[in-house]
């Protein structure tokens, strides 16, 4: 009787200790840089997280939903709210094998941007900044652009990429 007890002590443990462990939200952005748009350069200052469960470091979230996402973004010393977020373990069409985040911020229209950590990625020295062509204008649209990306979520623009001039990016499961 005592071993039943015991073996049952140490599967329920197992058991918390995993629904423990689902809970943790994962992927994280954090970084400063000084990116250029045409001749323009602007200081871009993301703390981004991916409060996410399921889905983690997949191409797609199809839970759609922002759930437990958050973070801020500094651009130019102007403070706004992350209100999605997405962590991609590696691109499927540029840069493979870099982790990424695609997210939102602001609050409509909503500006939606997507930063690969190249890390020390001989063919792309540098970290990727990008910002999608037209954003969202409904948090519905933010929502499905940042969790299936430009082909997922039916958006017809794309996105436009940026030159990181200086400065580091870092995506982390």
């Amino acid at each position: 009787m005592k071993k039943w007890v015991a073996i049952c002590a140490v599967l329920a443990a197992l058991v918390w200790a995993g629904a423990a462990g689902a809970d943790v939200p994962h992927g994280s952005l954090t970084g400063l840089g000084v990116v250029v748009s045409g001749v323009t350069p602007f200081e871009f200052d993301p703390t981004v997280v991916d409060g996410g469960t399921s889905y983690v470091g997949a191409s797609n979230d199809l839970s759609g939903n922002c759930n437990g996402d958050s973070g801020n973004v500094t651009v130019n010393g102007l403070l706004f709210t992350v209100v999605c977020a997405h962590y991609v373990a590696h691109s499927l069409c540029c840069n493979a094998g870099s982790a990424k985040m695609r997210f939102a911020y602001g609050t409509g229209p909503y500006n939606l941007i997507r930063i690969t950590d190249n890390g020390l990625n001989e063919s792309a020295p540098t970290d990727t900044f990008a910002a999608a062509l037209g954003g969202a204008t409904t948090l519905a649209q933010a929502t499905a652009w940042v969790n299936t990306g430009a082909f997922g979520s039916g958006h017809s623009g794309g996105w436009t990429f940026m030159t990181v001039q200086s400065g580091d990016y870092a995506v982390n499961p």
